[in-house]
């Protein structure tokens, strides 16, 4: 079960950390105390949870059992442990929480239960600081006297993590200020460390991604360089996509390391709208989103994922709302002039109600809105965002996305957008020679060399997910057989960033059950950007 691999993952320190604590040379030394703390309540917290797991994986392998009895004992220890897991991850933060929201949409990895917590790690981690504490923050970093003398008002009670709503007094307009909480870096480094540690020794296959991973994480503890990125993004962004997304700008002079102001979008968070529309279609038609996603979820575990989404286009759902809107239109007025005469002066009982039909989100017009502009990103400007997973992005009243948190971005070279562009074309035309060259031209290196797991790596981290793709595994499973098939040892540290970008965006699809082909979305931007390059050479 593939629930197992997250939470040995998530144990990153604990086998380390226990094995070491004995002798003068203990590697305990060289961690502070917060540190060592943070590892043990890992291990103390988690080491029985997974201790749990292990057992019942080693029964059934010993014991057969009927597949309802195993599945039954799994969903019995899912609705016991999450619990713990969620806590866990909650009360450590830092990097564990990065990780909790990265699996938070994968189903293809984890059960519903784990899932339905996990999610709350994306707009429900619990703030640090009171609200006095975050304002001395602002104070202190920004060098004011009083928050008075810029903020018109500061609300102490975050709107999400800690990041507090607040109003400019120079022009009367709403920001949104996230504040760092002192020392979340040096704890964030040492939770970097310890789960390399672990993967050395317990999943080796993991190793070659840490390296950048931590260069990418660390960028988001300083907030002036999240602050140009916000502004370069908008730059980026806005010309092309100001139609269908808004990066908010920073203001530059009310930044700091700890400190960072931005425009306030208002809006709600794409996973809430996406559950709010899924509990009303679901009361409309008899059944709850509860037993909904558990009836997908089994539905995934006996057919595996579903291949990439062949229904309507974007263009298609929005003359279908529009057609559903008008609709409703035609239905009321009668009722409106009713109401509003004969209804007027009769009892309340005899008022008609007014008619309002399902409208659904047009998940083709997100879900194309999310490749066109992280495609943009990768592929032509070379300056991309690390982290769009499903809690980053904002439903706005206006019907576009917001794109938050620009902490993690990713700049490449000429040369590395390039070569993404070409890799995005070989896998487009299946071209397992040309991958292989890319690869070994990347500085991929493996045991064999084999051009077959080196195709299917890729596809599986840079373009779809699916039980064609993966024989049926889960994309743990997956991974491990590819290793023992051609163990790796190095890749790209240019690669990282895009792959999860695509886990990322591909993430998103599996909420709206809508999955895509990050390949097929990206083939043309991929042309656009290797042409371009071609007239370059030329003049």
């Amino acid at each position: 079960m593939s629930r197992r691999l997250l939470l040995g993952g998530l144990a990153a320190a604990t086998p380390v950390v226990a094995l070491s604590m004995q002798g003068p040379d203990s590697p305990l030394s060289a961690y502070n105390d917060a540190a060592a703390m943070r590892a043990l309540r890992l291990w103390t917290q988690l080491g029985p949870v997974i201790a749990r797991y292990r057992y019942v994986e080693l029964k059934h392998k010993l014991v057969t059992l009927p597949k309802d009895e195993r599945n039954k004992e799994w969903e019995s220890l899912d609705a016991v442990h999450s619990h713990t897991v969620l806590d866990t991850l909650q009360g450590l933060r830092g990097f564990y929480i990065k990780v909790g929201q990265l699996m938070a949409h994968r189903n293809d990895v984890l059960s519903m239960a784990y899932i339905e917590k996990l999610r709350g790690l994306e707009d429900r981690v619990p703030p640090l600081m009171n609200g006095d504490q975050a304002r001395q923050v602002v104070k202190t970093s920004l060098g004011l006297e009083s928050l008075e003398d810029v903020f018109a008002d500061f609300q102490d009670e975050p709107l999400v993590g800690q990041v507090h709503k607040a109003t400019l007094k120079s022009t009367g307009k709403p920001v949104a200020i996230k504040i760092q909480s002192p020392g979340a870096e040096a704890l964030f480094r040492k939770d970097i460390q310890t789960a390399r540690n672990f993967c050395r020794i317990f999943i080796p296959e993991q190793v070659i991604l840490f390296d950048e991973i931590e260069k990418q994480f660390i960028s988001e503890f300083d907030y002036t360089i999240e602050a140009k990125h916000l502004n370069t993004m908008h730059q980026n962004m806005t010309p092309e996509y100001g139609n269908l997304v808004v990066v908010p700008r920073s203001f530059p002079q009310l930044c700091s390391r700890e400190v960072l102001t931005m425009e306030f979008l208002k809006g709600k968070k794409l996973v809430d709208g996406v559950r709010e529309m899924g509990r009303e279609w679901c009361a409309r038609n008899g059944t709850t989103l509860e037993a909904y996603e558990r009836e997908m979820r089994e539905k995934y575990e006996r057919e595996g994922l579903p291949p990439v989404y062949q229904g309507p286009g974007a263009r298609v759902l929005d003359m279908y709302r529009s057609y559903v809107q008008v609709s409703d239109w035609v239905v009321n007025v009668p009722r409106v002039v009713y109401n509003w005469s004969v209804g007027w002066v009769l009892p309340n009982s005899w008022l008609v109600p007014y008619h309002k039909s399902f409208v659904p989100l047009n998940t083709a017009r997100i879900m194309d809105t999310l490749l066109k502009v992280h495609g943009k990103q990768v592929l032509i400007d070379g300056f991309l965002n690390g982290d769009p997973h499903p809690g980053n992005f904002l439903l706005l009243e206006d019907g576009r996305l917001g794109m938050l948190d620009m902490g993690q971005i990713k700049i490449l070279t000429r040369e590395e957008r390039l070569f993404m562009a070409r890799l995005y074309k070989a896998l487009v035309n299946e071209d397992r020679t040309e991958l292989k060259r890319l690869s070994i031209e990347g500085g991929y290196v493996s045991k064999y060399n084999d051009p077959e797991v080196m195709f299917r790596m890729a596809r599986v981290g840079f373009d779809q997910d699916g039980r064609q793709v993966t024989d049926g595994l889960n994309l743990q499973q997956f991974v491990d057989k590819m290793y023992k098939q051609d163990p790796w040892e190095k890749t790209l540290d240019a690669l990282v960033m895009p792959m999860r970008v695509s886990l990322l965006i591909r993430g998103v699809g599996l909420m709206l059950h809508h999955p895509v082909s990050v390949a097929q979305a990206w083939k043309p931007i991929a042309e656009k950007a290797l042409k371009e390059a071609e007239i370059e050479e030329r003049s």
